[in-house]
């Protein structure tokens, strides 16, 4: 008798279509996730980001207002030693005025002369105009010294916040170091010691014999 052949049907092109795709999507489902998770990590770094440029931010914001507070102190410092400076000079010619206008009165009086009276007329007004150039500088002088207190109080303030800022740090970052760990050290047990044996009535030595007298 004749073998049948045994015939195996090829495989349908609808099944080999619905393999392809179910790997396809398999394809797309883990990039969609890759996406997700690098979209998140983004997110999360961008708010951490956030948070610290606010702190450096706080942080340059300090120093250019201590850089500022000194700046200002510095020119209102300047300004009370120039004006010192000026009133010395102007205190100087109020008295060598002050002197002119008593030697032209002295002179106008004992000679009695118009040219001497107008002499004494002249000096008396130069008197007044290096009296009003003293007071102007006085009151300038005081104007000056109080802005530059004025100026001096917030930076007291700043550097007292830094003192206290610097000491905070120290602090915080030596309260979140990581600790070492403690060595626990081991105590070594010494052996007891050996009990004492107390010789028995029985086994004590006999006394010394005594040696006779002759």
């Amino acid at each position: 008798m004749a073998r049948k052949k045994v015939t195996t049907k090829p495989a349908t092109k609808k099944a080999v279509t619905k393999t392809a795709k179910k790997a396809v999507a398999k394809r797309v489902t883990k990039k969609r996730a890759g996406r997700l998770a690098k979209a998140t990590a983004k997110k999360t770094l961008a708010k951490k980001s956030a948070v610290v440029e606010s702190g450096q931010t706080i942080i340059k914001a300090r120093a250019q207002l201590g850089k500022a507070l000194e700046k200002e102190v510095a020119q209102l410092d300047k300004g009370v030693t120039r004006l010192k400076a000026q009133l010395e000079k102007a205190t100087a010619q109020q008295q060598a005025q002050r002197a002119k206008k008593a030697a032209a009165t002295k002179m106008a009086d004992e000679k009695g002369t118009q040219a001497a009276k107008n002499q004494a007329s002249r000096a008396r007004a130069a008197l007044q105009a290096a009296g009003a150039k003293v007071k102007e500088l006085r009151n300038q002088m005081k104007a000056a010294k109080e802005a530059l207190a004025n100026a001096k109080a917030p930076q007291k303030k700043y550097a007292a916040e830094e003192k206290v800022l610097a000491k905070f740090e120290k602090d915080w970052a030596k309260a979140t170091s990581p600790k070492p760990k403690r060595r626990v050290k081991r105590r070594t047990r010494k052996p007891a010691a050996a009990p004492i044996e107390v010789p028995s009535n029985e086994t004590e030595a006999a006394p010394a014999p005594v040696a006779e007298e002759k």
